[in-house]
Formats: C-alpha cells, structure tokens, sequence
C-alpha cells in the first residue's frame, strides 16, 4: 500500500472560487513544499443541484474516498466541516467512511465560519449531529479564540487548535499608491448573503454618487446577480469570473475595501487588504471586529444600508486612510502573516 500523508477532501481552485478553496489549496501546497506526501479529492459541487448533488457526493466523491483508503495508508485526513444541517449529514458519512475503512487514520476537521452559536441555537438536531461529528475528529481547527470559545460550549472535551487564516498578496503594500481617488472595491461571490444587494442600495445614494464602486466576483446564484445588474446605478461596475491577475489589480488600485456580508468566518479578502495596507469597511460578523479592532471606526451592522452609507462618507472625508491603513498592515503582520499560518499547519500535520 502507498504511504500518503495527508488526504486532503474538499473544494479546490478552479472548479471553485472560495475563501475555504483556497485555503484548502494553500495547505495543500505548504505541506507539499515541506516534503509531505499529500493526495487530494476534489469534491467541487456549485454546478449542481438538488439531487444532482446529492448523487455527486455519494456516487463520486464518497465513492472516490472508500477507493483511495483502501488502496492506501493514510496517516491524516484533513476535512472541512460546514455549518448547515445537509452538510453536517453529508460529513458524517465521509467520517464514518473514514473510521470504517481506515481506523488509524486521524481525522483533522476544519471550520471556516463564524456562525457556531447560531448553528447549534437553531435546532437540536443541528446540536446533536455536530457534537456527534466533532467525536470523530482527533483534532478540530477553528479560526479564532472567540470560535474556540463557542465550541468549548457545545464540548468541552475535545481537541482544537486555532490556526488565523492568512493573505495570498503578503508583500505588494509596497507598491501601493496613496494618493486617494474615491474608489471602492468589494470582492466576493455573487451571493445574496455577502451583502452585495445592500451595497449596490448604498451606492445608488444620491450622496455617494460622486464615489465609484467596483465588485469583482463569480457569479453563484444567476437570478441575484441579474438583480443586482437592474438595480445598480451608474457609479457602480461588476465584473464576474475575475482573474486572480484582476482581483490583485483591484486591490492595488482601490482606496477602500468595502465588505457588507450578513455572515462571516476570518474572510481572506480582509486579510489581503490588511497585508496590503488597505482600510476596510466591513460589517460586525463573525471574527471582524477582531480583525480589524472594536474600536475600529469603519464597522457597520449587517443589512443596515443607512450605516452602510454613513461609514463610506465618514471615511470619504476621513483624513487619516494612509495611517488607518499602515495600522492594519501592522496588525496583519503581527497575527496573520504567511510565516504563522505556515508554522501552524506544520504543526498540526507534524
């Protein structure tokens, strides 16, 4: 039997555009780049739905999976966990898999979102199944203390480990120019639940007209995003199915980051403005006050598109953005660089 490392199950780039993705390849290259063995089962689902996905879960990827640990000994099995009822079902049987055909195996789990303590509150099903699924894992990563601390409610006797996300343009502050021109960006998906509809709202504002906004993203829900086409006013761009080239650009040229979602984890595009030197305006979910401060001027409540407004024009006339901006790359370098995120996933997968 082969000898693999890591077998690391989840989304990846390309088949799809995602902070977890990401992050699932970022961990796949560190641990690859120290000489560990490391296999991957892409599970990409976004183009299907209904039952389609359904039967591509369980006729593909756990069908791959049962194939892969029986060919081979696994030493890790690095999984994501979400935070919805079917994808907690669909995680329980890839961990029953898992301790079926390949006991030995230590199954590392990876939460990515902010929104434990609403999960579990919603329904004792949810409750169960998710304490029921954290047993199997012999070690659970969450993104922050706080996240740490909402799991120790529904557990207290089980291994986490925090491991903060990290920025992919580490380095490019440099090159920045700070000569403020009244541009905004927001980079997300094209997803109601990232606030998009809430900021189009904010910037069709009479008293926001004289600033721009471009959003860059995939498109995940078409009928949304064809809203979002019809409603925007003219100080307003989209552009979908960025390149990772354009979405670099549009950090480097923008004065602002704007991100209004209803729910977040530890959002990697905060992180890359914070690693370039960018202030940020982004609503109070999951582990953004954290990220950016309690203090922090900019914060807004989600689905608050009058507070939206008066954030953008209290920072359009705020005259400190460079300093804003250099203390948020300090911040960043100081808890969420490159270095430490690769010597946390070292250490988990040791």
């Amino acid at each position: 039997m082969k000898e693999v490392d890591v077998l690391i199950v989840g989304d990846f780039p390309p088949n799809t555009h995602t902070g977890i993705s990401m992050v699932n390849a970022l961990v796949r290259d560190i641990l690859s780049g120290h000489g560990k063995i490391v296999e991957t089962i892409d599970e990409s689902a976004w183009s299907h739905k209904g039952l389609k996905r359904v039967f591509h879960y369980m006729a593909g990827s756990h069908f791959r999976l049962f194939l892969f640990l029986i060919k081979n000994r696994v030493t890790y099995v690095y999984l994501n966990i979400p935070l919805s009822l079917a994808g907690q079902l669909r995680l329980f049987s890839t961990c029953l898999i898992c301790r079926l055909f390949s006991f030995r195996s230590k199954l590392v789990g990876h939460i990515h979102r902010g929104d434990i303590k609403e999960f579990v509150s919603r329904s004792v099903i949810n409750r169960l199944i998710l304490r029921l699924n954290l047993i199997m894992f012999n070690t659970t990563v969450v993104l922050s203390k706080k996240f740490e601390n909402d799991l120790k409610v529904i557990m207290h006797r089980f291994s986490t480990r925090v491991v903060p996300n990290t920025s992919m343009v580490e380095g490019l502050h440099t090159e920045r120019d700070w000569v403020y021109k009244q541009r905004f960006v927001c980079i997300s998906n094209i997803i109601e639940t990232k606030g998009l509809g809430d900021l189009v709202k904010a910037f069709a504002n009479n008293s926001l007209q004289h600033l721009k906004l471009t959003i860059l993203g995939n498109v995940y829900e078409e009928r949304f995003y064809r809203k979002l086409m019809d409603t925007k006013s003219d100080n307003v761009s989209i552009r979908v199915n960025p390149e990772r080239e354009m979405i670099t650009s549009a950090l480097m040229e923008t004065d602002c980051l704007v991100l209004p979602s209803w729910n977040e984890g530890q959002p990697l595009v905060i992180l890359e403005a914070m690693s370039m030197g960018i202030p940020v305006i982004a609503t109070r979910v999951g582990d953004i006050p954290n990220m950016l401060g309690e203090d922090y001027p900019f914060l807004t409540n989600p689905h608050d598109v009058d507070m939206l407004v008066e954030r953008i024009l209290e920072f359009d006339n705020f005259s400190g953005k460079e300093e804003i901006g250099n203390r948020l790359l300090s911040y960043y370098h100081s808890e969420y660089s490159y270095d430490i995120f690769t010597s946390n996933i070292l250490d988990i997968f040791r």
